[in-house]
């Protein structure tokens, strides 16, 4: 058996450390920014106009962009697109979307999204009357616990 030497020391724990800590991590891949128009609905919905047969429960609530080509996009529910998948009033019209294509993630992750109102694409929002609070997904007011209505943002002057 040999001595252990502090250079033996040494490479034994650089190796240990280089285990533990894995492999080399692989930079990050970018998203690409899109925009995309057509009309938010429910998979299954988007399937059927497209002759596709599918087991409509575990995807029924699953929301997606058709677009005006016809290519389905399937939205990520988050903080930003969560009215889209509450809210039915905003499915089933014209909508545009700017969001964030991620390499490996099938979905679209939207940053913001509007949707055509008296012929405009604005901005939905949901405004508490009494507090003057809006914001960007169908729930009861934070501060006063009251119906919040669903309004499109107001134009700036």
């Amino acid at each position: 058996m040999r001595p252990l030497t502090a250079g033996r020391i040494a490479l034994v724990l650089i190796a240990a450390l280089a285990a533990a800590a894995g492999p080399p991590a692989r930079p990050a891949a970018k998203s690409t920014p899109v925009t995309l128009n057509g009309t938010a609905l429910f998979l299954p919905e988007a399937l059927k106009t497209a002759a596709v047969a599918a087991d409509a429960e575990p995807i029924a609530g699953q929301v997606v962009l058709k677009e005006d080509d016809g290519a389905i996009t399937p939205l990520l529910s988050d903080d930003a697109s969560r009215a889209l998948f509450k809210d039915e009033r905003l499915r089933h019209r014209r909508t545009r979307v700017q969001g964030l294509l991620r390499p490996g993630l099938p979905y679209l992750q939207i940053v913001t999204f509007e949707i055509e109102d008296d012929g405009r694409l604005r901005t939905p929002e949901y405004y508490c009357e009494i507090c003057t609070i809006s914001v960007r997904w169908p729930q009861t007011c934070p501060c006063c616990q009251g119906d919040m209505l669903l309004r499109m943002k107001p134009e700036p002057h």
